[in-house]
């Protein structure tokens, strides 16, 4: 776990971070973001020594950084720079050990490091060993950077815009192939970005900071959808909820008022419930104070019942040949998952089988439309 406690950074007479308290749990992904200048950089430097603190503390792992030698703590943090960082003059199996050596590894393991280190970064070792950075792509030397920060195999890596100077297809794939790492070999991430894409995809918890001082701290789906202030809703963008489906569940667009009728009640009275709400489903529902949903009267289907079958109870005439979903199935899920065209409504249930409201096309369609309409009226 690391504690940032209320601290504090000038630069001469101008005040950079303001009063900063953040708790990062342990294997978790941490995005900090913010405009330029507003003090990104110079919150990863104070993590790992590079500039000291003016006021505050930081705790890691409940020993406070300041009882710590920089040295001794930048050998048990891995760093990754925008441009990579690698030494020029060294091949990639020098720069990766390098680090072996600073890290006492004993030399007669150090290649083998150095093989794992670039198959876990999907770099052919017997290619790129005796490589030189200028010999690299981009996307190659910040791999080789990435290796470098886990060759020690610290709790923590600290990664200040890594992959902000690559093209948008190599962004990308790092980006995954990042959280991934991350995931598999359970580390901490605290990653600077001005990219608030880039936030969203990677990170487990965002922290949006407005000329040094904490705006919000808070999973990514939370400050979509709730912004803490004007500055985090310019930040974020107003639509950028509508582009993330991911982020938007069921609950937040569905209709809490479905038409429904128990299953004791009449095929005469489902037609007559239809005709009055000019609807081609009710909802059927157990009877008692619950409202489990037991299935789905259709109006073709009870239009090719005869009069006598209109006494029928609903229990003898609804269809179970229907979809529905939960009130926290995601946007991107239902349409993963549902054809609309097929399904009509699609009732939204909790966890207990309960009937909650209910999904149409159009409320589908109305809610993928919000991102581009949000678009014109910015323009």
């Amino acid at each position: 776990m690391i504690k940032i406690e209320h601290v504090s950074k000038s630069y001469k007479d101008k005040l950079v971070l303001r009063d900063v308290s953040v708790t990062v749990e342990d294997n978790e992904f941490i995005v900090i973001i913010g405009s330029s200048g507003c003090g990104k950089t110079t919150l990863l430097k104070l993590i790992n020594k590079l500039l000291p603190m003016d006021r505050g503390n930081i705790i890691i792992n409940g020993h406070s950084i300041r009882d710590v030698q920089g040295t001794e703590l930048r050998r048990k943090i891995g760093y990754v720079l925008q441009d990579g960082g690698l030494f020029p003059h060294l091949t990639v199996k020098e720069n990766l050990e390098l680090v072996l050596k600073i890290g006492n590894m004993p030399t007669e393991k150090r290649v083998d490091r150095v093989f794992e280190l670039l198959d876990m970064v999907n770099m052919d070792p017997k290619v790129y060993c005796n490589s030189y950075p200028c010999q690299l792509s981009g996307g190659q030397r910040q791999r080789v950077g990435v290796a470098r920060a886990f060759a020690l195999d610290p709790d923590l890596i600290l990664m200040d815009e890594p992959f902000s100077a690559l093209d948008p297809l190599t962004r990308e794939e790092l980006q995954d192939e990042i959280v991934k790492l991350q995931k598999e070999y359970k580390k901490t991430v605290i990653f600077v970005t001005h990219d608030m894409d880039e936030a969203i995809k990677c990170a487990d918890k965002i922290c949006v900071i407005e000329e040094g001082r904490v705006a919000q701290f808070d999973q990514p789906e939370e400050i979509l959808k709730h912004p803490a202030d004007d500055y985090v809703e310019k930040f974020v963008g107003r639509n950028r909820l509508w582009g993330n489906p991911s982020y938007i569940h069921a609950s937040d667009i569905m209709s809490t008022k479905p038409v429904q009728l128990s299953k004791d009640r009449t095929a005469l009275q489902a037609l007559q419930t239809m005709r009055k709400n000019g609807i081609n489903s009710v909802l059927v529902t157990a009877a008692g104070p619950r409202k489990i949903l037991e299935g789905v009267v259709w109006l073709e289907d009870l239009q090719k019942l005869d009069d006598r079958k209109m006494a029928l109870r609903l229990s003898e005439v609804l269809s179970v040949d229907y979809r529905f979903v939960f009130e926290d199935t995601t946007l991107q899920e239902i349409i993963d998952r549902i054809d609309y065209d097929r399904s009509g409504i699609i009732p939204v249930l909790n966890r207990r089988g309960e009937l909650k409201g209910f999904l149409t096309k159009s409320m589908l369609l109305s809610a993928l439309s919000k991102r581009y309409r949000h678009e014109e009226e910015e323009l």
